[in-house]
């Protein structure tokens, strides 16, 4: 038997059970499952390893960061110290502190925010100073008109941030009084609040293009280069700032003309504030100059800007315009009615109640009732005192109260005190004469006027000059017919 011989058939093992059809099959679909399983089981596990080796990166880098910005604030910090003097180091760091304290504004503006500009276009923004400083420090005319007076450093910013829904957003500032050469102005943006008593670009978020011909990005320390890459500021100038939303550049002009930053390494990019934080245009000085600040509401000096529309705002609002106004005639409107005049019953819902009834009240005629106290016995004293007791006592007529006695010329305190009742019993006697004096006193006063101008002058500087009391003359109107009428004659006959 050749053992080396090919079978002539397969073997027993491999010969299917004829009592079981599905012999192959179903070895070969479990078979398949297990596969399945097997691959799915390690692909699961590979997902799950490779997301926690992603998050310990994470963690590594971002731990990485803080220790770099923790070792850069270190070296910043350090350079504050060696390069600063002591009055710049105080402010240095009372703006770091400010800046961890108020944190920036971010998020979607507010509703009262959005329709301001949607009414009022470009008219909406507006510079505003901080509570700290007063007129004596800074004055903002006609909002964007801004007048720096004293030699201290400090800055202000708008009201509303720039925009972002367009690719480019621009403003100008014109150096409309700039007397010293030492003056340092700075035309930035950045974040708000931004420390007031600060210059823009001095702090992280915020850029600026200072008046000695340097460009800041969160720079505070002093620069060694002797010529400075950017010109500087003259009286008249026309300095723009620009801003793509998109990209998050940043460019300057001047007089109309892009500045090149070609030496400083080009535009900055990226600029953007975490977070959907605001950038603000921020305007500062330290010493006594004037900015004029275009926004939009007029042509730029940039022709781009002009053609483009870069401006904040429209300038008038899109809004919905206000009502119509005399749509009708007012005498239409006036004459026409839906209720019977005649009839007040239906328009009774209209008034508060009582508001028809008349109530005679002496209460209501004073704002505080002085008498008003509980138990008291205090009278109360007025013009209609004796009609209300006539009222309520039916009594008979009472007569008025007398007048006052009149006073007269002479001897009328002797007069007072010997006949005190006649002078009370003809008080209307007198009043009727005296009118009829006075008619004759005017007429001779007129004759004796002349006269005693020239012949009576010494006479009445000896009497005034006297030590004896005169008596103080009376009116002719209020003196008694008796004593007035042989006073007008003895001055005639003198």
């Amino acid at each position: 038997m050749n053992l080396l011989a090919a079978p002539s058939g397969p073997p027993d093992f491999f010969q299917p059970d004829p009592d079981d059809g599905n012999h192959f099959s179903g070895n070969r679909g479990d078979q398949t499952l297990d596969k399945i399983m097997f691959v799915t089981f390690f692909s699961f596990l590979g997902v799950a390893a490779l997301m926690v080796m992603l998050r310990v990166a994470v963690y590594l880098v971002r731990n990485r960061q803080r220790l770099t910005e923790d070792e850069l604030m270190r070296e910043e910090e350090n350079q504050a110290y060696l390069e600063l003097g002591s009055e710049e180091q105080e402010l240095y760091f009372q703006s770091k502190e400010y800046l961890l304290t108020n944190p920036y504004l971010r998020g979607e503006l507010a509703l009262s925010q959005n329709l301001a500009i949607q009414e009022r276009g470009i008219k909406a923004w507006e510079f505003v100073k901080d509570t700290m400083l007063t007129n004596n420090d800074v004055i903002i005319v006609n909002k964007t008109e801004l007048n720096f007076l004293k030699d201290f450093e400090c800055s202000v910013s708008t009201n509303l941030p720039m925009p972002q829904k367009n690719d480019v957003y621009y403003f100008e500032c014109k150096m409309y009084h700039l007397p010293q050469e030492g003056v340092t102005v700075s035309i930035g943006l950045g974040i708000k609040p931004y420390p007031w008593f600060r210059l823009p670009g001095r702090h992280s978020y915020t850029v600026s293009y200072d008046s000695d011909g340097h460009r800041r990005h969160a720079q505070p320390f002093p620069f060694t280069d002797t010529v400075p890459p950017f010109p500087q500021f003259a009286e008249g100038d026309v300095i723009g700032l620009g801003y793509r939303v998109r990209s998050g550049t940043v460019f300057f002009t001047r007089n109309g003309k892009k500045v090149s930053e070609s030496k400083i390494g080009g535009h900055i990019r990226n600029f953007k504030i975490p977070d959907q934080g605001h950038l603000y245009p921020i305007i500062g000085a330290n010493n006594m100059c004037s900015v004029h600040v275009n926004l939009g509401q007029m042509g730029f000096v940039f022709i781009e800007g002009n053609v483009k529309k870069w401006g904040f705002a429209p300038l008038e609002g899109n809004g919905p315009a206000p009502p119509a106004y005399n749509k009708f005639n007012a005498d239409i409107l006036l004459e026409r009615s839906e209720i019977d005049e005649s009839d007040i019953s239906d328009r009774e819902s209209d008034f508060p109640p009582d508001f028809w009834e008349v109530n005679d009240n002496d209460q209501d005629k004073y704002s505080y009732n002085a008498y008003g106290e509980v138990n008291s016995t205090d009278e109360r004293i007025t013009l209609d005192s004796i009609r209300h007791d006539q009222e309520d006592n039916d009594a008979e007529e009472v007569d008025p109260p007398s007048p006052p006695p009149s006073y007269s010329d002479g001897n009328s305190n002797e007069a007072e005190e010997n006949s005190p009742r006649e002078t009370e019993e003809e008080p209307v006697a007198g009043a009727i004469q005296t009118g009829e004096a006075t008619e004759t006193g005017e007429a001779h006063g007129d004759e004796t006027t002349e006269q005693t101008d020239g012949e009576n002058q010494p006479e009445v500087t000896e009497s005034t000059d006297s030590t004896e009391p005169t008596e103080p003359t009376v009116p002719e109107s209020t003196q008694p017919a008796d004593s007035t009428v042989p006073q007008t004659s003895a001055s005639s006959s003198h």
